[in-house]
């Protein structure tokens, strides 16, 4: 059974550009994704993104992957995104601890 995503990438040029971006969230960094339209998401990556084959709407086979993060603020929050609509990864501190 094919997993399904909203676009799938089969070209060698953005497979690449998304390896690169995947390879900008390792496991435990606190981030904020400026995604297409401008929107921010700051959370936790809790793992480092991994592009998978799919299948986009048409039955056409390519890869994307997930970012799940969680939520600075609200620590029960997650959100799962798409990583080719994330257009930048700014890097945040670590928290400090007492």
């Amino acid at each position: 059974m094919a997993q399904y995503a909203p676009h799938v990438y089969s070209d060698p040029i953005t497979i690449a550009l998304l390896e690169t971006l995947a390879g900008e969230l390792p496991g435990q960094a606190r981030v904020m994704l400026v995604l297409d339209g401008g929107a921010r998401v700051a959370g936790t990556v809790t793992m480092r993104p991994v592009l998978q084959h799919f299948a986009d709407h048409d039955d056409c086979p390519g890869v994307n992957a997930t970012v799940r993060l969680d939520d600075l603020v609200r620590i029960s929050q997650q959100h799962l995104l798409w990583l080719d609509s994330v257009r930048q990864v700014v890097r945040l501190p670590m928290a400090e601890t007492l």
